[in-house]
């Protein structure tokens, strides 16, 4: 039997896959380095747990971090001890589990109210569990929980000027669930200690649980004997058939039978999957290049979009434009003229953009984006939060159209994208020489990355022109693919 401590978050993780556990306590050396969009979720909870301490002002704060626990549960009982009437990172261990509780406040009676603060916008359930087994370690700690609360970003705050964390969060009373659920953790906790007892780690297949409700940090481990192009990559499969395909001894998505259940857009996929031959209508091609009307506009928005607002009128995730691509086409087949935005990272970066779509827009044409009903949905909501714009704002959405629309409808199935549609995928099937490799911001996460660093506003000068430039080079890039796919699908359908 093991009898070695584990935390809350082993005990989550335990929850979520017994492998995951077990890899956790023994073979640490398969996990990767944390990367920097992994760092950026980190700090993100960090700065929600630190305005969740200002809920309570004369909260104490066991500050001892993770390489100092035996003192924090030692300063933690002290507290209790001393009759603190709000405990912040308290520390406690029952049954060899340590748990941390973000707040811990005494009530008149001498009971206690547990409220644990997260950066969802609602309970969820894995929520309750975190919460029951701070409970039931606090419970056996002697302490009388009465209420335990959750809380959580309230998605309908708008923030003007400073932040009041009373009106950012919502608070959630999660007693009852949560004592459901601390009935069964003392069979949960026997059943992992076990498990972590023995020498082989136990034989848990991937699934869902890979990644829900968290990622998996051995998913890399686990994955590696997964083929290149296999049934886990067929989009919108359900993981009901993937463990059906998988029991039949099927991997590859080519060996998938013609007469297994899939949906008619999984078997063209499928179909090209197994030809290799390119799949097309040109009268669905031609039907939506119809659509398009000159001057033309390829659009595409870079966002960042964090927890807590840091402009005013913003809301928590609320995606913020901080740049804008424009490559614009006087004609059918001219020569296209490359327009951008940057913000400065100083100051709000959506009056510029706005400012710098109106003057570059026209009154007529079609605006083209891969994916429209996202540029979309920003300029809606650019509309809103500037409503001395919104008439020519809201004039603009009408005019998309969707360069995503031929291959959604499977107009064009290529089999170098192996059923997917998305933009990474589609231009280097189309365009061969054009490609997001090699480049320092490839992907939109990258973007978000680069930006979230020019806004800390601690990087120096030259560093901090050099990701603008990395930024320019990768949204530009975008709305150039658009162009050349644009050019392609023409010559198809002609």
């Amino acid at each position: 039997m093991f009898t070695k401590r584990i935390s809350k978050s082993q005990f989550m993780m335990g929850l979520q896959c017994l492998k995951r556990l077990w890899l956790y306590n023994y073979r640490r050396d398969l996990m990767p380095p944390v990367g920097p969009e992994q760092r950026q979720i980190f700090d993100q909870g960090h700065a929600i747990g630190a305005l969740a301490r200002e809920y309570f002002p004369g909260g104490v704060l066991v500050d001892a971090d993770y390489k100092h626990l035996p003192q924090a549960v030692k300063r933690t009982a002290e507290l209790v001890e001393q009759g603190a009437k709000v405990i912040l990172e308290g520390a406690f261990v029952f049954a060899n589990v340590l748990v941390r509780c973000d707040i811990l406040k005494k009530n008149a009676d001498g009971s206690w109210d547990l409220i644990e603060a997260k950066g969802s916008t609602e309970v969820k359930d894995e929520h309750l569990s975190d919460v029951a087994i701070q409970r039931y370690v606090l419970e056996g700690c002697g302490l009388k929980i009465r209420k335990a609360r959750l809380m959580h970003v309230d998605n309908g705050f708008i923030k003007a000027g400073a932040i009041d964390p009373k009106k950012f969060f919502a608070v959630e009373d999660i007693t009852k669930e949560t004592a459901a659920v601390m009935a069964g953790i003392g069979q949960e906790l026997e059943r992992f200690m076990e498990m972590l007892g023995s020498k082989e780690a136990p034989e848990t297949g991937i699934g869902q649980h890979c990644s829900s409700p968290y990622d998996c940090e051995f998913r890399g481990h686990c994955w590696k004997g997964i083929p290149e192009h296999s049934i886990y990559d067929i989009p919108r499969l359900s993981w009901e058939k993937k463990n059906t395909l998988k029991a039949m001894g099927i991997l590859l998505f080519r060996n998938v039978p013609d007469s297994f259940d899939l949906s008619d857009g999984q078997k063209l996929a499928l179909r090209v999957e197994k030809s290799g031959e390119v799949l097309l209508d040109r009268k669905k091609i031609a039907k939506f290049l119809k659509k398009i009307k000159y001057p033309l506009y390829h659009i595409d928005f870079e966002t960042v979009m964090p927890a807590i607002p840091i402009y005013d009128g913003a809301r928590p995730y609320q995606q913020l434009p901080f740049q804008v691509s424009l490559h614009v086409q006087a004609g059918p087949g001219a020569e296209p003229v490359h327009l951008e935005y940057l913000g400065d990272g100083k100051s709000d970066a959506r009056p510029g953009l706005i400012a710098f779509m109106l003057e570059h827009i026209g009154p007529s044409g079609t605006l083209l984006a891969y994916n429209a009903s996202f540029e979309a949905k920003r300029i809606e909501e650019l509309a809103r939060d500037f409503p001395e714009h919104a008439l020519a704002l809201t004039a603009l959405i009408v005019r998309f159209e969707d360069l995503m629309q031929p291959f959604l409808e499977r107009a064009y199935v290529h089999p170098a994208c192996h059923g997917r549609f998305s933009l990474k995928k589609i231009l280097p099937a189309l365009i061969p020489d054009m490609t997001y490799e090699g480049l320092a911001v490839a992907n939109g996460g990258d973007a978000q990355l680069a930006y979230y660093n020019i806004l800390s506003g601690k990087l120096p000068p030259d560093e901090a022109e050099r990701l603008r430039a990395d930024l320019l080079v990768y949204c530009g890039q975008d709305t150039l693919a658009m162009v050349k796919i644009l050019e392609h699908l023409t010559q198809i359908a002609a």
